[in-house]
């Protein structure tokens, strides 16, 4: 495994390009409009400066072939979004992809619920699903695990969880709700979650970082798990700036924004877009521009879950669109990370 420092050999503008292109938001509905820069701002003041996807490039030079990684991710509500959406599924088959390439075996967990439509899109992207003996025998290969709903069965779940898996490096919790200072769970829209419905996994979170793992969260509303990580003053003026996030509107009037603490987050206008992000900027720091899928692969990724009953998120509808984002988008997004990739390769046959 190659280990080549990110900032190395002149690569930070393109980890910036890759950052900004992954905050290109493309948003049709006017509350929402403006929210994605204000998130990414207070996400790249609270860690520091530079470029989000570089600094968990970073961190992630240090895992070893052998080891597991953890993606967590599943969304939807029991109303309109009863098997997830369309964001989140392809973001962690891109990652699952990428990971297996360097050796690095992935464990899936989310609700039982969410679990056939992520299923779906990570064999359509190219990883393979095992049962957990041919997995553990297998580096590129994903495991598929059901995480328990409501706080009491979240517990007893990771303890055994960490007990049984092998080689914990990091753990990625991507477009995954986590709750407020008040323990409240909300959509991006402030509206609360039942929180018997959904999977405690921000527990996990403070489980990985208490063994001293890697955290990193990928999130595009302020309610996933990861936003927790801007604190201070970066927090203070995100609450003040953007709608709902210090009062939600709910009973508990307690904001929508998570709580939950990570060593790194990576804030997008599309979560899906902040994986591909992180995926591209592996494939810088390792030299391998093959890390992200090729776009046949994503766009596959991206279709599949329909088929398993998920929709896209904020319309509602069975199509292959992801927050409300057409399908050119996010090929063009795509492209352009890939656009990168060629333009660092170039310009490191030149040096």
């Amino acid at each position: 495994m190659r280990t080549e420092h990110p900032d190395a050999a002149g690569l930070s503008w393109y980890y910036e390009y890759l950052d900004q292109i992954a905050n290109l938001e493309l948003k049709n509905k006017p509350a929402q409009q403006g929210g994605t820069a204000l998130r990414y701002r207070a996400a790249r003041d609270a860690q520091g400066g530079g470029p989000l996807c570089a600094r968990i490039a970073r961190t992630l030079l240090s895992l070893r072939p052998g080891g597991t990684v953890i993606l967590v991710t599943g969304t939807g509500n029991p109303q309109w979004l009863p098997h997830g959406e369309t964001d989140g599924p392809s973001g962690v088959a891109v990652l699952a992809r990428a990971f297996g390439a360097l050796g690095l075996r992935s464990c899936i967990l989310s609700e039982a619920r969410f679990l056939p439509g992520i299923a779906a899109s990570v064999r359509a992207g190219g990883t393979p699903l095992l049962d957990e003996p041919a997995w553990r025998e297998r580096a590129n290969a994903a495991l598929m695990l059901p995480f328990p709903t409501g706080a009491a069965a979240a517990g007893p779940f990771i303890d055994d969880l960490l007990r049984r898996l092998p080689d914990i490096a990091a753990g990625f919790f991507i477009e995954k709700p986590g709750p407020n200072t008040q323990g409240v769970f909300h959509n991006s829209s402030g509206k609360p979650k039942d929180s018997d419905w959904v999977a405690h996994a921000h527990l996990l979170a403070a489980g990985l970082r208490a063994r001293g793992l890697p955290t990193v969260a990928v999130g595009d509303g302020g309610n996933e798990i990861g936003f927790g990580r801007i604190q201070g003053p970066a927090r203070d003026a995100l609450a003040a700036a953007m709608p709902g996030a210090s009062d939600c509107g709910c009973p508990c009037h307690g904001g929508l924004l998570d709580a939950t603490e990570v060593d790194l987050l990576m804030s997008a206008a599309v979560s899906n877009w902040g994986a591909y992000a992180i995926a591209a900027a592996l494939a810088l720091a390792h030299g391998r521009p093959r890390l992200l899928p090729d776009w046949p692969e994503v766009a596959a990724g991206i279709s599949a879950p329909i088929a398993a009953g998920a929709y896209d998120g904020y319309s509602g509808l069975a199509l292959d669109t992801v927050d409300g984002t057409s399908r050119a988008a996010n090929r063009a997004i795509h492209q352009l990370m890939a656009e990168v990739l060629r333009l660092a390769g170039e310009q490191g046959a030149q040096s």
